[in-house]
This record gives structure tokens, C-alpha cells and sequence, in this order.
């Protein structure tokens, strides 16, 4: 064993190893059909394979990456009828988190929501994905801590993360940005009303792609993301 590696896996270093990975993954650095460099990630933490490959199985476990037989592990390209199970799914449990946030949001988160609310209403009007993206990730967030059920917005998060490399351009589809700022808006009244019932279901036409929506959506993804 070479100086500096651990003999020994740590279930902590094998657990930041795992989190490095899902942050690469919600982040783009990783994309679908890209192979995970156990090489790589063994000199960036200064550890042997062991604690990589033991983070590795836990992230094939929970659908993050697939082993493939003599290829190692990936990350893997979903099909149509995943993504769509996947979105499907996300979008109930993201109603849930906002049923739950309308029981339990304190008078300063609902402040702080309207303010988010006023960010991504800036964006949305100086036409800026990147700020929208910002915005809209912070706007969720501020929902997510509000609705104090840490195992459903794990859930949700790990839904995100599978769903990263195929809704990371949503806003650039024209107009797309502004009806998702009149949905926040949606949300946000619901939300302010202490009313779980419509915050639950302006969430859902938030989040949900059905019919055309899914359709027109899959169209515009890069091919190569797809799993035939």
C-alpha cells in the first residue's frame, strides 16, 4: 500500500466519497453513459480503492451509477418510461413537502419566500437562466426546510440528483422561465394562506410533465442521454 492510504475503509471517508459523487452528479460534472474514475477520485482523497468502491456499491444501490461487467461503474442513461416514473414520482413528493411547509412555515420563512419569490421574478424578467436556475434552486429550499420532514426532502434531493442531467437546461425553452415565476407565484400565495390542499396542488402543476408537456420536453433532450 502506497504512503498516505488508508488500510482501512472508514465508513465516514467511503460516506464523503459518496457525497462527492452525488454532488458531481446534481452539479453536470458527471454525465449520463460517463464512467466513474476510481482512479481519479483514489489520488484526489489520498485513499485506496476500498473506500471508493464500497461508496460505489452504496451509489448503484440507490440507482445513482450501474456496474457493468468488465466496465466498471457508470452513470447510467435512463429511458423514456424511467424518466418519466422519476419525474413522475418527484413531482407528489415535492406536493407533499409543499402540503407540509403550508402546517409548519414560521412568519419569517414566509418572508423569506416572498423575497425568493422577487429574485425569481427579476430573472425571469431580465430573460437569465443561470440567475433563474439560482433563484429556483433557493426558492425550493426555503420550501423544503419549512416543511421539517428531513426524510421526504432526501428523497426528494436524491430524486433531483437522478433527474440532474436531463433537467438542467429546462429553462432555456422559451417562456418556460416565466411560467414557472407565475407557478412560484402560485405556490407562494398557497403558501402564505397556510392552505396545504392548494399548495399541494399548484406544486404539482409545478413540477409535474404530463401528455404534450413530457413529449415536447423529451424531444429537446440530447439523444445520447437516453437509454434505448
Amino acid at each position: 500500500m502506497q504512503p498516505g492510504r488508508s488500510p482501512v475503509a472508514s465508513p465516514t471517508l467511503a460516506e464523503s466519497i459518496r457525497l462527492s459523487i452525488i454532488e458531481s452528479l446534481a452539479s453536470g460534472l458527471l454525465q449520463p453513459g460517463q464512467p466513474i474514475d476510481e482512479r481519479g477520485l483514489s489520488e484526489r482523497f489520498e485513499v485506496s480503492r476500498t473506500p471508493i468502491r464500497e461508496a460505489i456499491l452504496q451509489l448503484a444501490a440507490q440507482g445513482f451509477v450501474v456496474m457493468e461487467p468488465r466496465s466498471g461503474a457508470s452513470v447510467p442513461r435512463l429511458s423514456i418510461q424511467l424518466l418519466r416514473e422519476l419525474l413522475e414520482l418527484l413531482g407528489e413528493l415535492e406536493g407533499a413537502a409543499a402540503k407540509f411547509a403550508a402546517k409548519r412555515m414560521r412568519p419569517a420563512e414566509k418572508k423569506a419566500l416572498e423575497e425568493a419569490l422577487a429574485a425569481c421574478a427579476e430573472a425571469s424578467a431580465r430573460d437569465d437562466a443561470l440567475a433563474y436556475r439560482d433563484a429556483n434552486d433557493h426558492f425550493h429550499d426555503l420550501i423544503y426546510a419549512a416543511c421539517r420532514n428531513e426524510t421526504l426532502v432526501d428523497q426528494i434531493r436524491a430524486l433531483r440528483t437522478r433527474c440532474a442531467a436531463y433537467t438542467a437546461n429546462r429553462f432555456d425553452s422559451p417562456g418556460r422561465m416565466q411560467r414557472s415565476a407565475r407557478e412560484h407565484a402560485a405556490i407562494t400565495e398557497a403558501l402564505l394562506r397556510s392552505d396545504p390542499a392548494e399548495a399541494q396542488a399548484a406544486m404539482l402543476v409545478h413540477i409535474s410533465i404530463g401528455g404534450s408537456d413530457f413529449a415536447e420536453f423529451v424531444s429537446g433532450l440530447p439523444q445520447d442521454l437516453l437509454h434505448a
